[in-house]
């Protein structure tokens, strides 16, 4: 008799978990949940500030599986409502999970981000890890740039964020990247900038911020150095020109970077140090091979080029525009808590009578003879 009431009570059970999860699914299809063909599957997002409203533009596709995509533009107060305001036009609903990336006007910039970046952190469809660039002029010349009478695809100028390993000349952000750098004691964050020509979609230089507000850009040759301070820089080519070696190309092979500082009698004083590696992949111009003594020059040239790269870096970023990039801030507010609660007030103002000192080493690898 016992084991009839066990089994009883097990069917029972099993017949009540049914009954809520049946009762689960069914309350959330009724809940105005909606097929994806009445949806519409954002895959870029880009945004540009004109008088006080937004003008967005949008790329998307009817389908998870369609290939093709569509262009959308609209305006409104916010970009939520600009955004809610293609329901009008086209009969369907917005819809994130899918969205590859934001683009960011120079206006937008200029103004300052957090106008419209909040509804890309707080909207609770959005997703926040995805690539964040900056437009050299407006967001909307990119999304809507066309090449052979196709729109460019979301998921390829996507790419182009992590050409930051490849190059070594440019960064890869993601929304909570720039989120974490504006809120980091002590640090600035950047983005990088694309442009629209001829030639197609590419990153052109590295802007800048002062929190949310754009302050300046770095050169492509600049940002190299801020990648090597950082240590992020892994590939790329650096091409040097020597009056009796002609022009060698150096693949770069990695490296490292790392800040370290003491304090004055007036303010800190940082060091920057790092090691690059490189091998040779070319050389033109010049001689045929390259004798043993040969490296050496090699690596002075290499050392010198990427130490100009650094402190270009510094002194525009830094120095003149008082955006600590590097993070040098940050730094004190790790090591010495009590040095930066004295600073943190006027940082700004304190980094420009910090000493920088940049030091460099570089191995270039031998060819096998």
């Amino acid at each position: 008799m016992k084991v009839r009431k066990n089994r009883g009570k097990k069917r029972l059970f099993r017949a009540v978990c049914l009954l809520l999860c049946a009762a689960l699914l069914t309350g959330l299809w009724g809940c105005g949940g909606r097929e994806l063909y009445e949806r519409l599957l954002i895959h870029g997002i880009g945004v540009d500030a004109e008088g006080e409203d937004f003008i967005v533009t949008v790329r998307s596709s009817i389908s998870s599986e369609d290939e093709g995509e569509e262009y959308f533009k609209c305006r409104g107060s916010s970009v939520l409502e600009a955004l809610n305001s293609l329901s009008l036009s086209t009969g369907r609903k917005p819809f994130y999970a899918h969205n590859y990336l934001v683009v960011f006007g120079k206006s937008c910039g200029e103004r300052g981000l957090d106008r419209c970046l909040d509804f890309f952190v707080r909207y609770y469809n959005t997703r926040p890890a995805v690539r964040v660039y900056l437009a050299e002029d407006k967001a909307e010349d990119i999304l809507s740039f066309q090449k052979d009478g196709k729109y460019l695809k979301m998921g390829e100028l996507q790419q182009l964020g992590d050409s930051s390993r490849d190059t070594g000349r440019t960064v890869g952000v993601e929304l909570l990247d720039f989120i974490n750098g504006v809120k980091r004691q002590g640090s600035s964050p950047v983005l990088p900038v694309l442009r629209a020509g001829e030639d197609g979609v590419k990153i052109s230089s590295t802007a800048y911020f002062d929190g949310y507000k754009l302050q300046g850009f770095l050169t492509l040759e600049e940002t190299r150095g801020y990648l090597a301070v950082k240590e992020k820089l892994e590939n790329g080519e650096v091409v040097l020109r020597d009056g009796e070696l002609g022009t060698v190309t150096l693949s770069l092979t990695g490296g490292k970077g790392e800040i370290s500082w003491e304090m004055e009698e007036a303010a800190p004083s940082f060091l920057l140090r790092v090691q690059a590696q490189g091998d040779v992949s070319a050389i033109s111009g010049g001689r045929n091979r390259l004798e043993p003594a040969d490296y050496g020059t090699l690596e002075r040239c290499f050392a010198e080029k990427l130490r100009g790269e650094i402190e270009e870096a510094v002194k525009k970023a830094v120095l003149r525009d008082h955006c600590d990039i590097f993070g040098f801030g940050a730094l004190l507010y790790r090591e010495a808590p009590e040095h930066w609660r004295s600073l943190s007030e006027s940082w700004k103002e304190q980094m420009a009578h910090c000493e920088y000192r940049v030091e460099v080493s570089a191995k270039v690898s031998r060819l096998e003879e």
